[in-house]
Protein backbone atom coordinates (compact mmCIF):
# COMPACT_ATOMS: atom_id res chain seq x y z
CA UNK A 1 0.00 0.00 0.00
CA UNK A 2 2.77 2.44 0.87
CA UNK A 3 4.55 1.70 -2.39
CA UNK A 4 1.69 3.08 -4.48
CA UNK A 5 1.80 6.32 -2.50
CA UNK A 6 5.54 6.63 -3.01
CA UNK A 7 5.26 6.17 -6.76
CA UNK A 8 2.44 8.66 -7.08
CA UNK A 9 4.33 11.43 -5.36
CA UNK A 10 7.62 10.76 -7.07
CA UNK A 11 5.90 11.51 -10.35
CA UNK A 12 3.84 14.45 -9.16
CA UNK A 13 6.02 16.53 -6.86
CA UNK A 14 9.61 16.44 -8.00
CA UNK A 15 11.59 19.42 -6.74
CA UNK A 16 12.30 22.11 -9.29
CA UNK A 17 13.58 25.61 -9.72
CA UNK A 18 11.37 27.87 -11.74
CA UNK A 19 13.10 31.17 -12.47
CA UNK A 20 11.47 33.86 -14.55
CA UNK A 21 14.13 35.75 -16.45
CA UNK A 22 12.24 39.00 -17.01
CA UNK A 23 13.46 41.51 -14.42
CA UNK A 24 14.66 38.69 -12.21
CA UNK A 25 16.15 39.66 -8.86
CA UNK A 26 17.86 36.31 -8.39
CA UNK A 27 21.62 36.51 -8.71
CA UNK A 28 22.52 33.23 -7.03
CA UNK A 29 22.87 31.77 -3.56
CA UNK A 30 26.23 33.47 -3.14
CA UNK A 31 24.52 36.86 -3.18
CA UNK A 32 21.78 36.13 -0.64
CA UNK A 33 22.31 38.24 2.47
CA UNK A 34 18.91 38.05 4.17
CA UNK A 35 16.88 34.87 4.71
CA UNK A 36 13.30 35.13 5.98
CA UNK A 37 11.78 31.84 7.11
CA UNK A 38 8.25 30.67 7.95
CA UNK A 39 7.13 27.27 9.19
CA UNK A 40 6.59 24.90 12.10
CA UNK A 41 8.67 22.82 14.54
CA UNK A 42 10.76 21.31 11.75
CA UNK A 43 12.02 24.84 11.13
CA UNK A 44 11.75 26.84 14.36
CA UNK A 45 14.77 28.16 16.21
CA UNK A 46 12.82 30.20 18.77
CA UNK A 47 13.52 33.59 17.17
CA UNK A 48 11.70 36.59 18.67
CA UNK A 49 11.29 39.49 16.25
CA UNK A 50 11.44 41.91 19.20
CA UNK A 51 14.71 40.50 20.51
CA UNK A 52 18.32 40.71 19.36
CA UNK A 53 18.41 41.03 15.59
CA UNK A 54 20.67 38.96 13.33
CA UNK A 55 24.16 40.36 12.75
CA UNK A 56 27.35 39.11 11.10
CA UNK A 57 28.64 37.87 14.47
CA UNK A 58 25.25 36.42 15.46
CA UNK A 59 23.49 35.49 12.21
CA UNK A 60 20.39 33.94 13.83
CA UNK A 61 19.90 36.83 16.25
CA UNK A 62 18.20 35.15 19.16
CA UNK A 63 18.34 32.74 20.91
CA UNK A 64 21.98 31.62 20.67
CA UNK A 65 22.85 29.08 17.95
CA UNK A 66 21.47 26.53 17.29
CA UNK A 67 18.37 27.92 18.99
CA UNK A 68 15.37 26.02 20.29
CA UNK A 69 15.00 23.31 17.70
CA UNK A 70 13.18 19.99 17.54
CA UNK A 71 16.20 18.20 16.05
CA UNK A 72 18.47 17.85 19.10
CA UNK A 73 20.98 20.10 17.39
CA UNK A 74 20.93 22.47 14.43
CA UNK A 75 18.00 22.20 12.07
CA UNK A 76 18.09 22.87 8.34
CA UNK A 77 17.87 26.63 8.93
CA UNK A 78 20.88 26.58 11.22
CA UNK A 79 22.92 24.52 8.78
CA UNK A 80 21.87 26.73 5.89
CA UNK A 81 22.89 29.85 7.80
CA UNK A 82 26.20 28.79 9.31
CA UNK A 83 27.51 25.77 7.40
CA UNK A 84 26.38 26.09 3.80
CA UNK A 85 26.13 29.86 3.52
CA UNK A 86 28.12 31.35 0.66
CA UNK A 87 28.06 34.86 2.15
CA UNK A 88 27.37 36.53 5.47
CA UNK A 89 23.78 35.37 5.80
CA UNK A 90 21.40 36.97 8.29
CA UNK A 91 18.41 34.77 9.09
CA UNK A 92 15.05 35.95 10.42
CA UNK A 93 13.23 32.76 11.36
CA UNK A 94 9.61 33.30 12.34
CA UNK A 95 8.68 29.59 12.29
CA UNK A 96 6.74 28.36 15.32
CA UNK A 97 6.31 24.81 16.57
CA UNK A 98 2.88 23.33 15.87
CA UNK A 99 2.02 25.91 13.23
CA UNK A 100 -0.53 25.33 10.51
CA UNK A 101 -1.09 27.70 7.61
CA UNK A 102 -4.16 29.22 9.27
CA UNK A 103 -5.30 28.26 12.77
CA UNK A 104 -8.87 29.09 11.80
CA UNK A 105 -8.80 26.32 9.18
CA UNK A 106 -6.71 23.63 10.91
CA UNK A 107 -6.50 23.98 14.67
CA UNK A 108 -3.00 23.60 16.14
CA UNK A 109 -2.26 21.79 19.39
CA UNK A 110 -2.50 25.00 21.46
CA UNK A 111 -4.14 28.41 20.96
CA UNK A 112 -0.81 30.14 21.55
CA UNK A 113 0.70 28.65 18.38
CA UNK A 114 1.53 31.31 15.79
CA UNK A 115 0.20 30.18 12.42
CA UNK A 116 2.10 30.80 9.20
CA UNK A 117 -0.50 33.42 8.33
CA UNK A 118 0.24 35.27 11.55
CA UNK A 119 3.97 34.81 11.15
CA UNK A 120 3.53 36.89 8.02
CA UNK A 121 0.80 39.29 9.14
CA UNK A 122 1.82 40.01 12.74
CA UNK A 123 5.58 39.47 12.60
CA UNK A 124 7.13 39.90 9.16
CA UNK A 125 4.98 42.66 7.70
CA UNK A 126 5.04 45.08 10.66
CA UNK A 127 8.66 44.34 11.62
CA UNK A 128 10.48 43.82 8.33
CA UNK A 129 8.06 44.69 5.54
CA UNK A 130 9.22 48.30 5.35
CA UNK A 131 12.92 47.39 4.95
CA UNK A 132 14.01 48.91 8.29
CA UNK A 133 17.55 50.06 8.97
CA UNK A 134 18.11 47.07 11.27
CA UNK A 135 17.16 44.68 8.44
CA UNK A 136 17.96 46.48 5.18
CA UNK A 137 16.96 43.72 2.80
CA UNK A 138 16.42 44.23 -0.91
CA UNK A 139 14.67 42.21 -3.59
CA UNK A 140 17.98 40.84 -4.83
CA UNK A 141 19.63 40.26 -1.43
CA UNK A 142 16.80 38.24 0.09
CA UNK A 143 15.28 34.77 -0.03
CA UNK A 144 11.92 33.87 1.53
CA UNK A 145 11.59 30.25 2.66
CA UNK A 146 8.44 28.31 3.59
CA UNK A 147 8.32 24.83 5.16
CA UNK A 148 4.73 24.28 6.22
CA UNK A 149 2.05 21.61 5.94
CA UNK A 150 3.13 18.84 8.30
CA UNK A 151 0.57 19.86 10.92
CA UNK A 152 -2.08 20.80 8.37
CA UNK A 153 -1.91 17.27 7.00
CA UNK A 154 -1.38 15.55 10.35
CA UNK A 155 -4.30 17.32 12.02
CA UNK A 156 -6.80 16.84 9.20
CA UNK A 157 -6.06 13.92 6.88
CA UNK A 158 -8.72 11.65 8.40
CA UNK A 159 -11.50 14.20 7.78
CA UNK A 160 -11.63 13.50 4.03
CA UNK A 161 -12.66 17.12 3.52
CA UNK A 162 -12.30 17.75 -0.20
CA UNK A 163 -12.54 21.54 0.11
CA UNK A 164 -10.28 22.12 3.13
CA UNK A 165 -7.04 22.21 1.14
CA UNK A 166 -8.61 24.63 -1.34
CA UNK A 167 -9.23 27.05 1.53
CA UNK A 168 -5.78 26.51 3.04
CA UNK A 169 -3.95 27.16 -0.20
CA UNK A 170 -5.99 30.28 -0.83
CA UNK A 171 -4.66 31.64 2.47
CA UNK A 172 -1.15 30.35 1.68
CA UNK A 173 -1.05 32.16 -1.66
CA UNK A 174 -2.39 35.36 -0.12
CA UNK A 175 0.60 35.42 2.24
CA UNK A 176 2.91 35.16 -0.75
CA UNK A 177 1.04 38.01 -2.42
CA UNK A 178 1.39 40.21 0.65
CA UNK A 179 5.09 39.45 0.96
CA UNK A 180 5.59 40.05 -2.77
CA UNK A 181 4.02 43.49 -2.32
CA UNK A 182 6.86 44.45 0.03
CA UNK A 183 9.47 43.65 -2.62
CA UNK A 184 10.13 39.95 -2.12
CA UNK A 185 11.01 38.25 -5.38
CA UNK A 186 12.96 35.10 -4.47
CA UNK A 187 11.09 32.23 -2.84
CA UNK A 188 11.97 28.73 -1.58
CA UNK A 189 9.40 26.09 -0.68
CA UNK A 190 10.01 22.77 1.05
CA UNK A 191 7.29 20.22 0.47
CA UNK A 192 6.01 17.90 3.19
CA UNK A 193 8.24 14.92 4.02
CA UNK A 194 6.75 11.42 4.46
CA UNK A 195 5.75 11.94 8.08
CA UNK A 196 3.36 9.03 7.59
CA UNK A 197 6.52 6.95 8.03
CA UNK A 198 7.40 8.60 11.35
CA UNK A 199 6.80 6.47 14.46
CA UNK A 200 3.65 8.44 15.36
CA UNK A 201 1.84 7.01 12.34
CA UNK A 202 3.95 3.95 11.61
CA UNK A 203 3.26 2.44 15.03
CA UNK A 204 -0.52 2.70 14.87
CA UNK A 205 -2.16 -0.71 15.08
CA UNK A 206 -4.57 -0.22 12.19
CA UNK A 207 -3.28 -2.53 9.49
CA UNK A 208 -1.45 0.29 7.73
CA UNK A 209 -4.55 2.47 7.24
CA UNK A 210 -2.99 5.63 8.66
CA UNK A 211 0.31 5.16 6.83
CA UNK A 212 -1.51 4.80 3.52
CA UNK A 213 -4.09 7.52 3.94
CA UNK A 214 -1.91 10.15 5.54
CA UNK A 215 0.50 9.36 2.73
CA UNK A 216 -2.22 10.11 0.19
CA UNK A 217 -2.92 13.43 1.90
CA UNK A 218 0.78 14.30 1.68
CA UNK A 219 0.67 13.48 -2.05
CA UNK A 220 -2.24 15.88 -2.45
CA UNK A 221 -0.57 18.62 -0.43
CA UNK A 222 2.69 18.44 -2.33
CA UNK A 223 0.93 18.53 -5.69
CA UNK A 224 -0.81 21.68 -4.53
CA UNK A 225 2.48 23.27 -3.48
CA UNK A 226 3.90 22.66 -6.95
CA UNK A 227 0.76 23.99 -8.62
CA UNK A 228 0.61 27.06 -6.39
CA UNK A 229 4.21 27.92 -7.15
CA UNK A 230 3.74 27.52 -10.89
CA UNK A 231 0.61 29.66 -10.85
CA UNK A 232 2.11 32.37 -8.66
CA UNK A 233 5.18 32.67 -10.84
CA UNK A 234 3.06 33.21 -13.94
CA UNK A 235 1.07 35.98 -12.27
CA UNK A 236 3.95 37.84 -10.62
CA UNK A 237 6.68 39.37 -12.73
CA UNK A 238 10.30 38.88 -11.81
CA UNK A 239 9.87 36.07 -9.31
CA UNK A 240 12.30 33.21 -8.92
CA UNK A 241 10.75 30.27 -7.13
CA UNK A 242 12.37 27.06 -5.96
CA UNK A 243 10.61 23.95 -4.67
CA UNK A 244 12.82 21.58 -2.71
CA UNK A 245 11.62 17.97 -2.65
CA UNK A 246 11.96 17.14 1.04
CA UNK A 247 9.67 14.18 0.49
CA UNK A 248 12.13 12.42 -1.79
CA UNK A 249 15.12 13.10 0.44
CA UNK A 250 13.42 11.55 3.47
CA UNK A 251 12.28 8.55 1.48
CA UNK A 252 15.80 8.03 0.16
CA UNK A 253 17.29 8.18 3.64
CA UNK A 254 14.67 5.82 5.09
CA UNK A 255 15.40 3.36 2.30
CA UNK A 256 19.18 3.81 2.46
CA UNK A 257 20.79 6.14 5.04
CA UNK A 258 24.03 6.10 3.04
CA UNK A 259 22.27 7.82 0.14
CA UNK A 260 23.46 11.09 1.71
CA UNK A 261 26.84 11.56 3.33
CA UNK A 262 25.31 13.47 6.23
CA UNK A 263 22.96 10.60 7.14
CA UNK A 264 25.29 7.67 6.48
CA UNK A 265 25.72 7.10 10.22
CA UNK A 266 22.04 6.50 10.91
CA UNK A 267 21.33 3.01 12.28
CA UNK A 268 17.60 3.20 13.07
CA UNK A 269 15.21 4.91 10.64
CA UNK A 270 11.84 3.63 11.87
CA UNK A 271 11.83 4.03 15.65
CA UNK A 272 13.21 6.14 18.48
CA UNK A 273 14.53 5.66 22.01
CA UNK A 274 12.37 7.11 24.78
CA UNK A 275 15.41 8.28 26.72
CA UNK A 276 16.10 10.78 23.92
CA UNK A 277 12.57 11.92 23.10
CA UNK A 278 12.78 15.28 24.91
CA UNK A 279 16.31 16.09 23.80
CA UNK A 280 19.72 15.36 25.26
CA UNK A 281 22.52 17.41 26.89
CA UNK A 282 24.83 16.85 23.93
CA UNK A 283 24.23 15.99 20.29
CA UNK A 284 26.09 12.67 20.28
CA UNK A 285 25.29 11.15 23.68
CA UNK A 286 24.43 7.47 24.19
CA UNK A 287 22.03 6.51 26.94
CA UNK A 288 22.58 3.01 28.39
CA UNK A 289 18.93 2.15 27.75
CA UNK A 290 19.23 2.89 24.02
CA UNK A 291 20.76 0.69 21.37
CA UNK A 292 22.51 3.59 19.62
CA UNK A 293 23.68 7.15 20.31
CA UNK A 294 20.99 9.75 19.74
CA UNK A 295 22.50 10.97 16.47
CA UNK A 296 22.24 7.46 14.98
CA UNK A 297 18.44 7.52 15.14
CA UNK A 298 16.57 9.25 12.34
CA UNK A 299 13.72 10.06 14.74
CA UNK A 300 14.26 11.85 18.03
CA UNK A 301 10.69 11.12 19.07
CA UNK A 302 7.37 10.20 17.47
CA UNK A 303 7.46 12.95 14.86
CA UNK A 304 10.67 14.96 14.82
CA UNK A 305 13.91 13.96 13.08
CA UNK A 306 17.40 14.44 14.46
CA UNK A 307 19.97 16.84 13.08
CA UNK A 308 21.78 14.61 10.52
CA UNK A 309 18.87 14.67 8.07
CA UNK A 310 18.55 18.41 8.65
CA UNK A 311 22.19 18.67 7.62
CA UNK A 312 21.47 16.69 4.46
CA UNK A 313 18.43 18.85 3.74
CA UNK A 314 20.40 22.08 3.96
CA UNK A 315 23.25 20.73 1.83
CA UNK A 316 20.83 19.58 -0.84
CA UNK A 317 18.95 22.88 -0.85
CA UNK A 318 22.17 24.80 -1.41
CA UNK A 319 23.11 22.46 -4.23
CA UNK A 320 19.79 23.30 -5.88
CA UNK A 321 20.11 27.04 -5.26
CA UNK A 322 23.65 27.07 -6.62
Amino acid sequence: MVKSTVLALSLAATGFAAPQAQRSSWSGWKNVRHLFVFGDSYTQTGFNVNGTQPSPSNPLGNPPYPGWTSSNGPNWVGFLTTTYNASTLLTYNMAYGGATVDSALVTPYAPTVISMKNQVQTQFLPTYGSHPDFAPWTSSSSLFAFFIGINDVGNSWWLNNSTLYDAIFSVYEQQLTDIYATGARNFLFLNVPPVNLAPLTLNQDDGGYAVENEGKAIVDWNKRVANMVAGFRKKHTGTTMFVYDTWSLYNSVIKNPASYQQTAGLKNVTGYCKAYMNGTPTWYIKDPSCEYPVNEYLWLNELHPTFPINNATAASIVKMLS
